[in-house]
């Protein structure tokens, strides 16, 4: 007689062809058995589609970086307007403020919300941030228009990435990547020069009006034509859910540590000496508040605002503290070297922005180009560390520029550090995409964004005040006779010499030179940090992390097979 082996499953000896095979199964085993779904339908975007959306995005962003520097030339005509000399360090820092502060809470939204319609939403507050600056009857609602339109500018940011990233393949993504990021920092170099045009031949509220048709186009494309990515579809939760999910105390924390270390930054050695309790008071509350932050999220572990497997990537790390790198040097090249053009070579605002021609051109061209190189190599470090080499060497010659630089040289360094600028900006928005699961890319990529904006916002606060600092030293020591520091720093760079003796000029002149080109000596520093950081980072590859997201897909597709066929 033939004996059953009582650990053989039964169920599993029966006929395939069954009809109540599936009953046979023990209880337990059915009701854990996935149900045959059909599978995702992969994003179809025809090329009438495509074109006009990314025009739509590529505008958005552009929108992101003329807001970011375009304040700067009319300052100076909208203090005078409203009578608000104490209020200038606010026009720029508003809305390097709410950018910083809403970077991750904007980082959630797009996990929780559909990425088409909370892009929707981002550009109708950049929108109305902009129309309540332009409009503005006086310098808070002005202050209040741009702190508005800086949190619009973070969920454009954030989602322009998203959505390329839900819906282009990884391949593909660093074009994007690559054409955006290029995109911000052309309108970063040339907001300037169209500000000061405006504030010149027309009046400078249209430095913000400006952005109202841009962006109605913007919205109208979105609206009609980009579709929603269908592997980004939110939580399934209600509304007051994923509310709470935003961690709002930790958001307060987290902006209250940023306002008080931007507010001693801005008064430290100008406003106020360091040593004085009213720039002490704000570092020791930012200190504070942002260890407060740091425990209140180590606390809430899986519903941190930012979770540990972001925070603890290794390479997403280095990616953001590269970002924040580029992003500084970069910023304060687009300041200082303008001043430098009209302090030292004499030019005005607008031959300033002819004369900085080469170094968009150099990154225009390089920053495009990088993305069509890493979809090729596949490697991004590669190109992180040339380019922070590049920017390296390019601002190191920029501290050797004295009033006598010949144009060759001005023009061919600036050619290197757009070069280089163009290879560095871009690639931490793929390099964050191949070291994190698709549900931290959000969250990453908000990282990647806020390194850029802190970057914007405090290194020039700190050149500000390297620069000033400088300059009174310089001044003090050279002793000359009817010059007063004081008034050379008010006087701005293209009216410090009027009120200077001729036989004194040059010798003003040359200081002047030392304080500005001393200031690049930060982004050299900055440079070498990212270069570093680059060299931490895993050697991952768009082309491998896309080839493997491909297995898994065809992976779970077997799993997802009838149990009825899995036991024949």
């Amino acid at each position: 007689m033939k004996t059953v082996d009582p650990s053989v499953d039964l169920a599993s000896t029966m006929p395939a062809n069954t009809e109540n095979n599936e009953k046979a199964l023990p209880l337990e085993k059915a009701e854990t058995v996935p149900e045959q779904q059909d599978p995702e339908p992969e994003p179809d975007f025809s090329l009438w589609q495509q074109v006009p959306v990314f025009i739509a995005m590529s505008l958005g962003i552009f929108i992101l970086g003329l807001d970011n520097t375009i304040v700067g030339t009319a300052t100076p005509t909208i203090s005078d307007e409203f009578n608000s000399i104490t209020d200038i360090g606010w026009y720029g820092s508003a809305y390097q403020l709410t950018t910083c502060s809403t970077q991750f809470m904007f980082g959630k939204l797009y996990t929780m919300f559909r990425v088409k319609w909370l892009l929707v939403i981002s550009v109708l507050i950049l929108e109305l941030g902009s129309i309540v600056s332009a409009a503005a009857p006086n310098s808070a609602a002005f202050i209040v228009g741009r702190a508005i339109a800086g949190c619009g500018a973070s969920g454009v940011l954030n989602g322009v990435l998203i959505a390329g990233s839900t819906t282009l393949p990884l391949r593909w993504r660093p074009i994007f990547n690559s054409t955006v990021g290029g995109l911000e920092c052309i309108a970063m170099v040339v907001a300037p020069v169209i500000g000061g045009a405006l504030t010149t031949d027309v009046t400078w509220r249209w430095c913000f009006w400006l952005n109202v048709p841009i962006g109605g186009f913007t919205l109208a494309i979105l609206i009609f034509v980009f579709k929603q990515p269908p592997d980004q579809k939110g939580k399934d939760e209600s509304s007051m859910s994923k509310i709470k999910k935003l961690n709002i105390p930790s958001l307060l924390i987290f902006t209250g540590s940023i306002v008080c270390l931007l507010l001693a930054l801005q008064w430290g050695g100008t406003t106020y000496p360091w040593n004085s309790g009213k720039v002490v008071a704000p570092l020791v509350v930012a200190g504070v508040s942002f260890a407060a932050f740091l425990a209140y999220e180590s606390l809430r572990e899986g519903e941190a605002m930012i979770p540990r497997s972001v925070i603890f990537n290794r390479t997403a790390g280095l990616c953001m503290l590269y970002a924040f790198c580029s992003s500084a040097a970069f910023n304060i090249i687009d300041y200082y070297l303008p001043i430098w053009f009209q302090a030292i070579k004499g030019a005005t605002a607008v031959k300033s922005g002819e004369m900085l021609l080469p170094s968009i051109i150099g990154l225009s061209v390089v920053a495009i180009s990088s993305g069509f190189v890493l979809s090729f190599i596949g490697y991004y470090t590669p190109l992180m560390l040339l380019g922070s080499t590049m920017m390296a060497i390019g601002f190191g010659f920029l501290t050797t520029f004295k009033p006598s630089t010949t144009h060759a040289a001005w023009i061919g360094w600036q050619v290197m550090l757009g070069m280089g600028t163009g290879l560095a900006f871009p690639q931490p928005w793929s390099a964050i995409q191949t070291a994190l699961p698709e549900k931290d890319v959000p969250l990453g990529l908000a990282g990647v964004g806020f390194g850029i904006s802190f970057a914007a916002a405090v290194s020039i606060s700190i050149c500000e005040n390297v620069f000033t600092n400088l300059l009174r030293s310089g001044l003090q020591a050279a002793a000359l006779p009817g010059v007063n520091a004081e008034d050379v720093i008010q006087e701005g760079a293209t009216g410090f010499l009027q009120h200077i003796a001729v036989n004194e000029r040059e010798s003003v002149l040359k200081i002047y030179n030392q304080a500005v080109t001393s200031c690049f000596w930060l982004p050299v520093a900055a440079c070498c940090v990212g270069f570093v950081a680059a060299l931490g980072m895993n050697w991952n590859s768009v082309k491998e992390k896309e080839k493997e997201g491909d297995e898994e897909k065809k992976g779970s597709g077997s799993e997802s097979e009838p149990v009825s066929e899995a036991h024949t």
